[in-house]
């Protein structure tokens, strides 16, 4: 039957049928978004390769993670909101032919100030393409697959910040071609060439009726209110916190008050603000994004701290520690994958779950190296991460969907925007504080009993990040979704 001679219940019917292409667009944005993650944590298992190849200082090593974390965070929300206007799909394509572009800079760096510039060129790029990821998921799925999918996405990011410590180290040790390092970035190569033309093929275009340009002045004072928390956070610690970091993050305070106050005005004239400020009207938005800092918080530095004591408390190489995080790995793919079963059961309440497991298995850490100390062995670590992974694998992609559960599809990059920079932002903080906490009561130590000392001084301020986690998941409904 020709089309025009349907009657209008059934066409308005057709047009809203999901993407039948949407389980092939989710595997391809969600390649994507495991390179950006991954990106993050491989190079931490690189700095002694980086270092003696290049002829780095420990500065210079230093800017060599910060450049890139700090330009991607800051960027984040303007990225989600370009897509938004231009065009989702475009921003996701353009952004992963970019970063592919920086990465192969940054495996081709002939010195330290090269590799610099081009690890920021990829914080650049990614902040362009992986707000899009979290958009594109949210206007393509219908309301009862968004859960799966989000568990989907939880699993991937999950999955790239363990997998950056073990692929780093395994592409070390191999030294293929003898290139050494460069392997950690020239494989993004194949990956983001393959992303590109299957997203061609099947991620569909959408875009915000409701963005119509990009608020420049909400870019400008947003990004400086970002700059004043973040640089200091990322910095500060290997400074030794001088007085301009607490300086410059308690001026942050008002420059971001500044923004609130600008985009109302934007809004109240009718133009397209930054950040829809409406989204925090939502309860289950609000309540998450504050669990999130929390949790992502302590989940950042879980893993550098547990690094640094396995290579440097207990000797162990790159590859063994790397290896070491077998069973979490394990653990958290098995339960992010069964938390999409779980979710509709018990709702939000898996957060609880999972928050409790993972202070178990941090319980049991603390009490494991009070009883072995130096002698603490990767097998008897083994069931305690395996516990850990399982109840971090339940707590990531259902938080993520209970932050998002409500969001409109034409607010998508304003959420996954704001989303995406307080994770990053929560990171920051997680490993400048907790990190503090570790390196200060190491002091100048380097015994094995020491190093011991610093990780359980440090595990407990994760403890206690996890039990607020849990006391606010507790004030959101189990099923968090408003009558629209």
């Amino acid at each position: 039957m020709p089309s025009e001679t349907l009657p209008t219940s059934v066409k308005i019917n057709a047009a809203e049928l999901p993407d039948p292409g949407r389980w092939k667009s989710l595997a391809v944005v969600l390649s994507a978004a495991f390179v950006v993650g991954l990106d993050f944590f491989v190079v931490n298992v690189s700095i002694p390769s980086i270092r003696a190849n290049l002829h780095a200082t420990f500065a210079e090593v230093q800017m060599v993670i910060a450049s890139y974390g700090l330009v991607y965070a800051v960027l984040l929300i303007s990225g989600g909101r370009l897509g938004d206007i231009y065009g989702r799909k475009r921003m996701f394509i353009w952004g992963t032919a970019a970063f592919t572009v920086a990465s192969i800079f940054c495996g081709l760096a002939p010195n330290p100030a090269v590799l610099i510039m081009a690890r920021a060129l990829q914080g650049v790029t990614g902040a362009l393409m992986f707000p899009q990821v979290l958009s594109i998921m949210q206007v393509t799925f219908p309301p009862h697959e968004r859960a799966k999918a989000f568990g989907l996405f939880g699993t991937v990011i999950g999955t790239s910040s363990f997998s950056g410590n073990v692929l780093g180290g395994l592409l070390v040790s191999a030294n293929i071609f003898n290139l050494s390092w460069r392997p950690i970035f020239l494989i993004n190569l194949p990956i983001g060439i393959l992303t590109v033309f299957t997203a061609v093929r099947f991620v569909k275009e959408s875009r915000s009726p409701k963005a119509r340009g990009l608020d420049m002045g909400g870019v400008a004072i947003l990004t400086t209110a970002l700059l004043l928390l973040l640089y200091p956070l990322i910095q500060g610690r290997e400074a030794g916190w001088p007085l301009w970091t607490f300086l410059s993050m308690g001026a942050s305070l008002p420059a971001l008050l500044l923004f609130v106050q600008y985009e109302k005005r934007v809004a109240a004239k009718g133009g397209s603000p930054l950040v829809e400020l409406s989204l925090f009207h939502d309860r289950a938005f609000v309540i998450g994004l504050f669990s999130g800092v929390c949790f992502f918080s302590g989940a950042a530095a879980f893993f550098l701290i547990s690094t640094v004591f396995l290579q440097n408390g207990l000797g162990y190489s790159a590859r063994d520690a790397g290896l070491t995080f077998t069973s979490f790995a394990v653990a958290f793919l098995g339960s992010s994958l069964s938390s999409v079963r779980l979710q509709p059961k018990i709702g939000s309440r898996i957060i609880n779950l999972g928050a409790a497991l993972m202070m178990t298995g941090l319980a049991l850490l603390l009490w494991l190296t009070a009883w072995r100390g130096g002698s603490l062995s990767g097998l008897e670590l083994a069931p305690v991460l395996l516990i850990y992974g399982t109840g971090q694998g339940f707590v990531m992609p259902t938080l993520i969907n209970t932050i998002l559960v409500n969001i409109h599809g034409h607010d998508a990059g304003s959420a996954a925007g704001v989303l995406t920079t307080v994770q990053q932002v929560s990171f920051a903080m997680g490993v400048a504080v907790i990190g503090t906490v570790f390196f200060s009561s190491l002091g100048h130590l380097t015994t094995t009993a020491a190093f011991v000392t610093a990780l359980r001084t440090a595990l407990s301020v994760n403890i206690c990040l996890l039990a607020v986690t849990f006391m606010l998941i507790l004030q959101i409904p189990r099923n968090p979704v408003r009558k629209l």
